[in-house]
């Protein structure tokens, strides 16, 4: 009996507990507008605004009629949500070519290879050119020096340092300004359909973290489903922005996905902005000719070979 007693209360608290949340929403939804908390004053948080507007029918009579349209709070919306999704990393939130420094030559040939490449974005996303991508690389690569010995590694990284001289800042900046200012039509149901444009989604991705997890999610058991999600995400996006590139530990499935990934990017005509610690032939090693050949050939002559002083190691404040 007390089981019963105790299903029942449980029930009967349930159904109150519904009875108020109905109440509440009563009032919220039917009091006067100016009454409600809305965020936008313009839409009444509903995404779209309401116009009537005049047009002549085929008799000449003029008719009225409601149309709508997105409000300006419905793009802001989608664009916090961009944002949100590139998973730019909690360091480089505040990364934009204003607090760039350009002290150093590499430093300035970076920064204008970017913006050069942004000039260019618009086309590139809008008429997909096969050449459509972004690679800094190193003259000297980080294979390299682990096949040194001490003292070799020393006097190497003294003259071939490509550490800390702002590729990942620029990278993030020029992501934050494609997802800002790059607009793209959404394709037309009609004909007569009025011209419509959605914004850019960038996906901001470090080497080590994603490559490795890519490796764990196809490892687990469930099925596939949030590998392939993963996976998907780097393919899809609009634009793929890859930190740290080649960073990750040399095995033949991450080669397998390296390609995987690049070569549906390359087939689509999708652009990736890179950075690498590795030079062309360590890059070669690490994701295997084949990935290395398309990634160099969807960048043709925007790819740099760079290095450097680092920074973070002459500025300290």
């Amino acid at each position: 009996m007390n089981q019963e007693f105790k299903k029942v209360n449980s029930t009967i608290a349930q159904v109150i507990q519904r009875a108020e949340n109905m109440s509440k929403n009563y009032k919220k939804f039917n009091q006067p507008d100016h009454l409600q908390d809305y965020k936008c004053k313009d839409c009444n948080d509903s995404g779209f605004i309401f116009e009537k507007v005049n047009e002549k029918t085929l008799s000449g009579k003029n008719n009225r009629r409601d149309v709508y349209r997105p409000c300006s709070c419905a793009e802001k919306k989608h664009r916090n949500n961009r944002f949100k999704n590139s998973l730019i990393p909690n360091e480089f939130q505040d990364a934009r070519f204003d607090n760039y420094e350009q002290k150093s030559n590499v430093q300035r040939v970076l920064f204008k290879a970017t913006q050069d490449y942004l000039r260019a974005i618009p086309k590139i996303i809008n008429e997909r050119p096969k050449n459509n991508s972004l690679g800094f690389l190193a003259v000297f690569g980080e294979s390299h020096f682990k096949s040194l010995n001490m003292e070799e590694r020393l006097q190497a990284k003294s003259d071939h340092n490509n550490f800390g001289i702002g590729k990942t800042h620029l990278q993030i900046a020029a992501a934050k300004w494609i997802m800002n200012n790059i607009r793209i039509p959404i394709e037309k149901v009609n004909e007569d359909d009025p011209i419509r444009t959605r914004g850019c989604n960038v996906l901001c991705i470090s080497d080590v973290s994603y490559i490795d997890e890519l490796i764990s999610l196809k490892m687990s058991n469930d099925g596939g489903s949030d590998f392939l999600k993963s996976l998907n995400n780097a393919i899809n996006a609009d634009v793929l922005v890859w930190d740290d590139f080649a960073k990750s530990k040399y095995s033949e499935a991450k080669q397998n996905l390296y390609y995987r990934i690049i070569d549906e990017r390359y087939r689509h005509r999708r652009p990736i902005l890179f950075n690498s610690n590795e030079d062309i032939s360590t890059l070669n090693e690490k994701i295997g000719y084949a990935a290395s050949s398309r990634l160099i050939g969807m960048c043709r002559d925007r790819v740099y070979h760079v290095e450097g002083e680092d920074y973070r190691l002459f500025n300290r404040n």
